[in-house]
């Protein structure tokens, strides 16, 4: 029961915290998901460290390009300033010369090449689609096209949980058929087809709910895809942990895990809305 009740309270927690985010500004979102950013990298990059000494050096140089990564991505939203652009751009770009080249004076006994690759997935893998979602969440070009992008971008995150709920919810009594048994034993395609049903419930309700964005079809595809990637997002997060033999990312929201376990959907859904939104709308 008690734990019942932390899982509870972080997750209200967690679920106004996200809605503050985005629904207050560019400027708050890029402030708290870039902390989130941050975090997450830092969970991944402990993750892979696979009995690596903890070296201070590269991890200070990794944070400096993931916070880089981060501006240098938001920025094409044209929230920031072309000064600021201009100058997260260059750092990156340092970065990604002086990455290798450290790794050359550090201890073989380091496994150099693999904390140079770990140092750039992971950057990849979580900053920035995090960024991303800021790019189409406040584009000005989007304002012009959607009015309220963000909304957009809200209704992604209900989408996320409306099918982690589905999928539980489901699953959890008509569960029989596994999923995917050999990456997360306790998913099942009834649970699946739950979170994906309820996802397309919730898209039909979008036009009344946001009025002038998308229409009912568009909203219902941009649901397909949500519970389609962000379940493959999961089992992701999935792999990297039973490859490192942890049973959560971190400790930092009790009940929940990590930042990774609460973020692992929007990895993988970030960028397929983002192409979605500016390829295909």
């Amino acid at each position: 029961m008690k734990n019942l009740l932390t899982r509870t309270f972080t997750g209200i927690l967690f679920i106004v915290i996200i809605t503050t985010a985005v629904l207050s500004g560019a400027y708050t979102f890029l402030g708290i998901f870039g902390i989130v950013a941050l975090l997450g990298y830092v969970e991944f990059l402990m993750l892979t460290r696979f009995g690596r000494p903890f070296d201070q050096l590269t991890f200070v140089i990794d944070m400096a390009g993931a916070c880089a990564l981060f501006l240098t991505a938001f920025s094409y939203s044209g929230q920031l300033g072309e000064s600021l652009h201009k100058a997260s751009i260059l750092t990156y770009l340092i970065y990604l010369v002086a990455r290798p080249i450290i790794q050359l004076y550090l201890s073989p006994d380091k496994l150099p090449v693999m904390g140079w690759a770990y140092s750039i997935l992971g950057q990849i893998y979580i900053v920035l689609p995090l960024a991303l979602l800021g790019v189409w969440g406040y584009s000005t070009e989007y304002q012009l096209l959607y009015g309220h992008p963000e909304y957009i971008l809200m209704a992604l995150f209900t989408f996320i949980w409306i099918n982690d709920t589905g999928a539980y919810v489901v699953g959890s009594t008509l569960g029989r058929h596994r999923l995917f048994e050999r990456i997360s034993p306790k998913k099942s395609w009834e649970g699946f087809f739950g979170g994906l049903l309820f996802c397309i419930i919730l898209a039909l309700c979008l036009n009344y709910i946001i009025p002038g964005m998308l229409t009912t079809a568009q909203w219902v595809v941009m649901g397909i895809l949500t519970s389609v990637f962000s379940t493959w997002g999961d089992l992701c997060e999935s792999l990297l942990k039973r490859t490192a033999g942890a049973k959560d990312s971190g400790k930092l929201l009790p009940g929940h895990g990590g930042i990774l376990d609460r973020f692992d959907s929007e990895l993988l859904a970030s960028p397929v809305i983002f192409i979605y939104l500016t390829l295909v709308l």
